[in-house]
């Protein structure tokens, strides 16, 4: 009987992997949160801004501002990790649903039991800043060309 031996992968292989798992699960969630944003009532809950920052090296490599959430996908010593902040002011006109609507879809796609390789560790939940909104704004009015805002259109009733 010829015995059998696994070898376990080195630490680059395995980081990775990790981060490929994580950049996955970011622009899932990304997608996932487009898709939701358009049950929000209004066209300001509804518009968001999106940053490609790989051309100008900053460890952000992607952000997604919304006045409801923002999330990055930054790179650290080599790692990579998601940055989720929630906006709590809009609870009371939105309601408890669509509040927790959005914190709901990140943490379903960063769950170890939904994702092929433990991330949980790399998911960093922080305030609210608008001053990130702000800049990101700011970087759109200056015309950076990796930049984008978008409004989504509302969810139509029995669609």
């Amino acid at each position: 009987m010829k015995a059998t031996t696994q070898t376990t992968p080195t630490k680059e292989v395995a980081l990775e992997a990790k981060n490929q798992a994580v950049t996955a699960s970011y622009f899932t969630i990304v997608t996932d949160v487009k898709d939701l944003i358009k049950l929000y009532p209004t066209d300001y809950l509804r518009t968001l801004i999106e940053i490609d920052y790989q051309s100008i090296g900053l460890s952000t490599k992607h952000g997604f501002y919304s006045p409801l959430v923002h999330l990055q996908l930054e790179e650290h010593e080599g790692q990579n990790f998601i940055s989720f902040a929630r906006n709590f002011n809009f609870k009371q006109q939105i309601g408890n649903h669509l509040d927790s609507l959005l914190t709901r879809c990140v943490y379903k796609h960063t769950a170890e039991s939904n994702t092929p390789i433990f991330i949980e560790d790399a998911l960093n939940v922080s305030l609210y800043n608008v001053d990130d909104f702000r800049q990101a704004k700011l970087l759109l009015d200056k015309g950076f060309k990796d930049c984008k805002k978008i409004t989504i259109e509302q969810l139509q009733k029995g669609a």
